[in-house]
């Protein structure tokens, strides 16, 4: 793909049809998009975030669906609905069915992708652009994670092409339409979006005084489309522990990560690779806006990503309100790709070759390797569990990852108190500050927990895992969560029933 590129040029015929060679270029980076995030989609095991999406998705109605969303969740239900709908097209509730939307959603991107920054740059550029939304390694990952994050990606993308659509016609009123469908889309994924959605009325509204009419039409129309989501917005920031965890992680790690990860990705397996990669990445978009050959299209972008990252990172340096992650960010991943996309084609496409090997390592490590994988293996290890603990209970550490242990066992929370002299705990590996693998939990506080009288017998351990067996000489009483058990949003342990 990048060696192909060099051969691109913005060469058309006379009636203006593109060289077949770009969408050969495209269709290429589409097709490898897909066989990458087909690869991997179901070999991870479900995430604690996930198991939300799959109670919303699996209700029996789509009032169920929405009451569900309003209980649980800090986002707007699109991405919920269209899963909803594809599991009852698919009847299948596994994970490679539950993370489907994602995978297409980043599959559709890649030409979206390619027809956003095509608006703006030459084709050569843009045809890069959609190559790293195929092996990104932050877009590969939410490919394949049942969250709304790449659709909001994807709904991104959409609008900054209807915008850069908008730019060549602003007299057209179908680009207009298409453009507030695209903001209407951004809205009812993420609420971040908005300050995607925003930024482009800041430059229309700069960019062509004269139709703000249409502009205040196209305002009016998303506005009236998203009044369902005001109550459901006002039902969720209500219930501020659901986004509690943010603003307790030090905000220059999550600065950081923002730069991180728009480069890299996640849990990259090694300091030099991540440093390698993003050092190629930074500094392609460094060249672009320093040596931009297309100033108004490299500050359009500029601008956008400025205002749409801009707003929520003051409001969470400020304290005002810090809701600052970087996946929460991903609509303006359209803005940075492209400029990304013009230092990566210098010198040859060099530059964009490096990238790639690095980026592509760094997606099948992260997908084979269960030290640096997004989700621990709940999945193989209540396998191993399963078969050894046969009509005894089992105590999941830590206890917020109940429902994922008892959904891949088979089994359901402890209601009651019972009485048993054998009981298994499942301690899940923890990735700790500053560590980049996943690592076995050396000491849990098992007796602190389940009392002196139970002692361990045995232990079987599966990536990362401790699979352990206590055992007591006269029977003691188990709780569905132990006397000394942590905070109630974050309990050290609770009890599957036998």
């Amino acid at each position: 793909m990048p060696a192909a590129t060099l051969q691109f040029t913005r060469a058309r015929r006379g009636d203006g049809e593109e060289l077949p060679l770009a969408w050969g270029l495209v269709a290429a980076a589409t097709a490898a998009a897909l066989i990458i995030r087909i690869a991997f989609v179901g070999t991870q095991s479900l995430g604690y975030e996930e198991l939300f999406t799959r109670a919303i998705a699996t209700q029996p109605s789509i009032s169920g669906v929405w009451n569900t969303i309003r209980a649980t969740e800090s986002t707007p239900p699109l991405y919920y609905v269209l899963t909803w709908l594809w599991l009852k097209l698919a009847g299948s509730h596994g994970a490679g069915a539950l993370r489907m939307v994602s995978l297409l959603a980043g599959v559709i991107t890649v030409p979206v992708s390619f027809a956003a920054a095509r608006r703006l740059f030459s084709e050569r550029v843009a045809a890069a652009a959609a190559w790293l939304a195929a092996i990104s390694p932050i877009l590969v990952g939410y490919s394949l994670y049942a969250r709304a994050y790449a659709l909001l990606v994807l709904a991104g993308a959409l609008s900054v092409w209807a915008l850069a659509e908008l730019r060549e016609r602003p007299d057209s009123w179908l680009r207009w339409i298409a453009w507030a469908a695209s903001a209407l889309v951004c809205l009812w994924t993420h609420y971040f979006a908005v300050f995607l959605v925003a930024a482009e009325v800041a430059v229309l509204a700069l960019s062509f005084p004269r139709e703000r009419i249409r502009l205040g039409a196209c305002l009016a129309a998303v506005a009236a489309a998203t009044i369902p989501l005001w109550s459901l917005f006002s039902a969720q920031s209500g219930d501020s522990e659901r986004t509690a965890y943010i603003a307790a992680e030090p905000l220059r790690g999550r600065l950081e990560g923002i730069v991180r990860q728009f480069s890299m990705g996640t849990n990259v397996p090694t300091a030099w690779l991540e440093g390698a990669g993003i050092a190629v990445f930074v500094l392609a978009i460094l060249y672009a806006l320093l040596r931009a050959r297309r100033p108004r299209e490299t500050l359009l972008l500029l601008v956008l990503a400025v205002i749409a990252a801009g707003i929520p990172i003051a409001g969470a340096v400020t304290s005002i309100d810090d809701h600052l992650l970087a996946r929460n960010l991903l609509a303006v991943w359209i803005c940075v790709a492209p400029l990304a996309a013009v230092g990566l084609t210098r010198a040859r496409a060099t530059p964009l070759a490096l990238y790639s090997v690095i980026a592509l390592a760094t997606v099948i490590v992260t997908q084979t390797d269960w030290r640096y994988e997004a989700a621990t293996d709940w999945k193989g290890s209540s396998a191993l569990i399963r078969a050894q603990a046969r009509g005894e209970p089992v105590a999941v550490m830590p206890g917020l990852e109940l429902d994922v242990a008892g959904l891949y066992m088979q089994r359901h929370p402890l209601g009651a108190p019972l009485t048993t002299s054998d009981l298994w705990v499942m301690v899940e590996p923890q990735r700790g500050a500053g560590q980049r693998a996943l690592n076995p939990v050396a000491s849990p506080p098992l007796a602190t927990l389940f009392g002196p009288q139970l002692t361990a017998v045995g232990e079987v351990d599966h990536h990362g895992f401790r699979l352990i067996h206590l055992h007591s000489a006269t029977p003691v009483s188990i709780r569905p969560a132990p006397p000394d058990n942590g905070s109630a949003s974050a309990p050290d342990a609770l009890v599957l029933a036998p």
